[in-house]
């Protein structure tokens, strides 16, 4: 139909033009190059290894010192680096001036079992000489659960086993915070404080109430992040595939200069072709110039191709991220159309959108 719409109804066009396929390349060189980047930014392991080594010193200085709670962290990360039973030692008598009698416990036992194994019996007594010490001063949380479909409970933040509930577990003495959450029930937490020496506590989590109906059935709530999350992974692939394209790029452009370097050194050699009248051996030369040729068409149109691709995807992406029910007016639609010709090559990119 020839009949325009009028210009208030048209939707809006988008129209990428390349002049030249090295724009698109480095547009999509500059857009990746961020990601590379941060995986490329990790320590040297000598650099890791004199960090652990300094920490690991530093610690000891401010045991010494009975700077305790200072010390401690410096351990923590010197082993988190470097681990290594001497540091674990350290941490665990740190822990323990510091009054974290449960984490020291759990912490000598570890060299305890890791000195056994080595036959570090100097050690291993040791660590059980701490661990005897320590056990009839631990103290110990009990949490009880009614059976809900689903339930998940936390103590600070990390997962209690199912198997671990019912049971007292020794703990650190201070404040903990106990939450429990199951799918389709309103959330139910408390804060406990546990005292310093062997105290026993116990904390109940009573069934959860179900949510109202239209709470936990909330049209689209289970899905929600279903449309955002298609839309990133359109724009991930759609980076990979402009990366592609780039590469392919690289290649075509390389063996183009090399095929044209290699057709005119063999055309002016008077050896290979004597008045530009090529002997076998030019003609072979000019043959296998020929091949890098092909080569380099295929990478380029290859490359053309996968960039073009990549951009429809990165510029459909923000579409596929709409949430779902939300209103739709057209369906986004995008078409690539190459160009080559004598000054260069090119794509376009045409779309709706």
């Amino acid at each position: 139909m020839n009949q325009r719409a009028p210009m208030s109804q048209r939707p809006h066009q988008i129209r990428f033009r390349l002049t030249a396929v090295a724009s698109l390349a480095a547009a999509l060189a500059l857009a990746l190059a961020p990601a590379a980047t941060a995986r490329a930014q990790t320590a040297a392991p000598g650099q890791s290894a004199a960090m652990g080594q300094t920490l690991f010193e530093e610690g000891r200085k401010l045991m010494e010192a009975k700077q305790y709670a200072e010390a401690c962290p410096k351990f923590e990360e010197s082993l988190r680096i470097r681990p290594g039973m001497g540091t674990l030692l350290n941490l665990a008598l740190c822990n323990e001036a510091i009054g974290k009698t449960a984490t020291a416990w759990v912490q000598f036992k570890e060299v305890m079992f890791a000195a056994k194994k080595d036959g570090n019996t100097a050690r291993e007594a040791f660590a059980k000489e701490h661990i005897d010490a320590l056990e009839p001063k631990l103290s110990r949380l009990q949490i009880d659960a009614a059976a809900t479909p689903g339930l998940v409970v936390r103590r600070d933040n990390e997962e209690v086993p199912a198997a671990a509930l019912r049971t007292p577990i020794p703990v650190d003495p201070g404040k903990h915070t106990i939450e429990a959450t199951a799918p389709g029930h309103s959330v139910w937490s408390t804060t406990i404080a546990v005292g310093a020496v062997a105290d026993r506590k116990t904390v109940s989590v009573p069934e959860l109430l179900p949510l109202p109906e239209e709470t936990a059935q909330a049209p689209g709530a289970g899905t929600a992040g279903s449309g955002a999350d298609k839309g990133n992974t359109l724009r991930t692939v759609g980076f990979v595939v402009g990366g592609v394209g780039i590469a392919s790029l690289g290649v075509g452009a390389v063996f183009g200069a090399l095929a044209a370097g290699q057709a005119s050194s063999a055309e002016d050699d008077q050896a290979l072709c004597p008045n530009k009248q090529c002997t076998p051996a030019g003609r072979a030369e000019i043959d296998a110039a020929g091949t890098k040729a092909l080569v380099s068409t295929i990478g380029i149109g290859v490359g053309v191709a996968a960039i073009g691709a990549g951009v429809t995807m990165i510029l459909l992406s923000g579409r596929s991220s709409r949430p779902e029910g939300a209103a739709v007016t057209r369906p986004p639609v995008a078409r690539i159309v190459p160009e080559l010709g004598p000054q260069g090559g090119g794509v376009h990119l045409i779309g709706a959108f």
